[in-house]
């Protein structure tokens, strides 16, 4: 199969990234602090540094002293875990602990047990083992492309996505290109495909869905068109499937609301529906800040004054608490 013939050849070509770093040139594989308001502190070479650890995870090629390499690659791995926002063990961590109690290193060794105390997650979840690489034959198309795109190897992953998307796809396989476009490709176009895909086979076999699928085919399709501008299609699909969004009414009430805010008709009728669950939000303090503008959007167009103000009075304090948190 094409996708794991690619894979297979992807990996094998990092033995030039190890004779690289094994030749001094090593700025693009170590710990490199950086800070974004989205990610907070994370490591900027943590993929590259993830294909060293492919590369003699699978052998590629022949390395002098393959346990001084996996040591030192391991302290650096530590380094992002001890400072990264998110915290997280990762895939780093996990294949360098093996190969290094594979090369001998004890299980009581310092090493490890910085590692476990690098963060929560380590503390709660880590622990020295030997995990076999799995063979390159067992991996799935879609695990081809999700590993490929952590290692950071973007053309290629859009290239095997473009593939994935010409094969006759059930709703798992549909399931995971909605995945691959959300956390991989982030292409809007992947992203349409899969949501138009998924609710042309909820429209023909609505039995092969359970309630949440159900939710989610229908919430997607919705969303999609609103993206491209077509809110009254969005909004036919909206009525014609209420039903479904007993699996959650917070997100039938931001897709109301972004109907509302993006020009449907008949506004006021729309925000009738949907305000008693964004009441019973604000009241629990379940109303998340991230629908703030979307929700005071569609209550000015509404012409609910009352909630605007009500709605503006609960972002002001929740935001006030979250800087007293973070601050």
């Amino acid at each position: 199969m094409m996708f794991v013939e690619e894979f297979k050849r992807v990996i094998f070509g990092y033995a030039d990234d190890v004779r690289r770093y094994l030749s001094g040139d090593k700025a693009d594989y170590v710990y490199c602090e950086q800070h974004s308001k989205e990610w907070g502190t994370f490591d900027k070479n943590y993929a590259r540094r993830m294909r060293l650890c492919y590369a003699l995870y699978y052998n590629v090629c022949e390395v002098p002293d393959k346990a001084a390499l996996v040591r030192e690659l391991f302290e650096e791995e530590l380094k992002d875990r001890e400072t990264n926002s998110f915290q997280g063990i990762g895939d780093n961590l996990e294949i360098l602990t093996s190969m290094l109690v594979e090369l001998g290193e004890p299980l009581k060794s310092d090493l490890f047990k910085r590692a476990k105390d690098a963060n929560f997650d380590c503390a709660c979840g880590y622990e020295p083992r030997v995990i076999k690489p799995i063979p390159f034959d067992e991996f799935t198309p879609y695990e081809c492309i999700c590993t490929l795109s952590d290692l950071g190897e973007t053309e290629c992953v859009c290239r095997l996505t473009d593939e994935f998307k010409s094969m006759e796809l059930e709703l798992k396989g549909l399931k995971q290109l909605k995945s691959i476009a959300k956390w991989n490709t982030k292409r809007l176009d992947d992203k349409e495909f899969a949501a138009t895909k998924i609710y042309e086979l909820f429209q023909k076999s609505p039995e092969m869905f359970d309630e949440q699928d159900a939710f989610y085919a229908v919430y997607d399709y919705a969303e999609t068109l609103l993206e491209k501008g077509e809110t009254a299609e969005a909004l036919s699909v909206f009525n014609e499937h209420k039903e479904r969004f007993g699996w959650s009414r917070r997100g039938f009430y931001k897709l109301g609301a972004r109907l509302i805010a993006g020009g449907a008709n008949a506004p006021e009728r729309i925000w009738a529906e949907i305000l008693p669950y964004i009441n019973d939000d604000m009241k629990n303090g379940m109303a998340a800040l991230a629908n703030r503008d979307v929700l005071l959007a569609a209550a000015e167009r509404a012409g609910d004054t009352r909630t605007a103000k009500k709605l503006q009075r609960y972002f002001d304090k929740m935001e006030k608490e979250r800087r007293i948190i973070f601050d």
